[in-house]
């Protein structure tokens, strides 16, 4: 667009993420209402007001590459710094795997958009069935440390699962990191696959993982033993005003499946958890149980079933656009849509480095211990404001 400098684009994608609750829809809605704003301009350092579209038409363009690039630098750094220290289980930094859906829509696609079938209400009140596109993603977090940087992000394609798409996550990290980065991995029931589990050993990780399927043998295998025996350890936490009663049961040496024997240790938890929720105003006092069966290949030496059952407690539409590229015979010819990915990327390069600086240099934030939400909402109403002019000190003689 003419009159826009090139970088400011790429601020005005930043700053809304720095900003946002880690969500893209957040930044989305972000953007519209501050590109006209003077305060805003000045900070991304563009002479004149440009639209959203602008904005999105420059995403598409990005390059991945270089934005992963930029988050890989930044996560070492934190590293190499001891960002992560703080948190560390029995020395060792704990991540995590999972699925997020990012965007849907009903009118607007892209040939990455995955499909499916949803029943709503139409304007008569009957259920009509619609088409929906959207995309899903995995990604893999840091979540034992204070900051809790994403590591990457995988998408998933179209006619694919999810397993598909964090086994080349999984992957692909060794590739980004040049090392392990992390010691133990937490992962849904989804991803309870010999592949996976055969990928994960490969590389050097522990893995915790829950077990949802009672239809699988190493789950009935487990729930026989569990049920002719009392819980192995017993213990109550309470914390706020939330109490908790715990009976845990563990075997170790199960096979994970007959075609993949893997011995497991397989780890079953009883909770009865008593909290004071806020019914109509008023608190009262309720009770609700809670089962969970996960399996992992921790060593019971050096993670006892509570340390285990701990790591399990503790712990993201561009699509309208098409833009153009000039083909090596001179035509103009459909560019890959990179919006939504260069975003995503930019708002996990945006939250590694503000939740950093919070958590580790924020005098306010150690002093007073606001929540995070309120930091980056005060960051948000600083982008609209007009800030003072500093030049640099002088002396009495006036030179600067």
């Amino acid at each position: 667009m003419p009159g826009t400098v090139p970088t400011s684009p790429r601020r005005a994608c930043f700053w809304p993420c720095s900003t946002a609750s880690c969500s893209a829809s957040a930044v989305f809605k972000n953007w519209k209402p501050g590109l006209s704003e003077p305060a805003f301009q000045r900070h991304i350092g563009t002479p004149r007001a440009f639209r959203d579209d602008v904005l999105r038409y420059s995403l598409c363009g990005f390059d991945l590459e270089a934005l992963q690039q930029m988050l890989v630098d930044v996560n070492r750094r934190l590293k190499r710094n001891k960002a992560f220290d703080l948190g560390r289980v029995q020395g060792r930094i704990v991540a995590a795997l999972d699925g997020i859906e990012v965007l849907a829509s009903y009118s607007r696609c892209c040939d990455s958009c995955l499909q499916r079938r949803v029943t709503a209400l139409g304007q008569g009140g009957q259920p009509v069935e619609r088409l929906q596109y959207y995309h899903r993603a995995v990604g893999c977090q840091i979540v034992s440390a204070p900051v809790k940087p994403l590591l990457a992000v995988e998408w998933l394609q179209p006619g694919e699962g999810e397993d598909r798409a964090a086994l080349r996550l999984l992957a692909k990290l060794p590739e980004l990191y040049g090392s392990p980065f992390f010691d133990i991995l937490l992962l849904d029931s989804l991803y309870v696959q010999a592949p996976v589990l055969k990928l994960v050993a490969g590389l050097g990780w522990d893995v915790v993982i829950t077990l949802k399927q009672e239809n699988r043998e190493l789950y009935q295998n487990a729930a026989g033993l569990f049920q002719s025996r009392p819980p192995d350890v017993r213990f109550q936490e309470q914390q706020g005003g939330c109490t908790r009663q715990v009976e845990l049961w563990e075997t170790e040496g199960l096979p994970f499946t007959a075609e993949h024997p893997q011995p497991v240790r397989v780890l079953r938890s009883q909770e009865r958890v008593t909290e004071p929720p806020y019914r109509k105003g008023e608190r009262t006092t309720g009770t609700t149980s809670h089962h969970w069966v996960w399996f992992t290949t921790l060593e019971a030496r050096a993670f006892p079933a509570k340390q285990v059952w701990a790591l399990k407690q503790g712990f993201l539409h561009a699509c309208q656009h098409g833009p153009k590229m000039t083909s090596p015979s001179g035509q103009l010819q459909a560019a890959p849509n990179r919006g939504l990915a260069a975003v995503t990327l930019i708002l996990c390069l945006a939250f590694a480095l503000s939740s950093a600086f919070t958590l580790l240099h924020s005098k306010i934030f150690r002093l007073h211990h606001p929540p995070l939400i309120e930091v980056a909402r005060q960051l948000y109403r600083s982008l609209w404001q007009m800030q003072p002019p500093i030049r640099a000190p002088t002396d009495r003689s006036g030179a600067a």
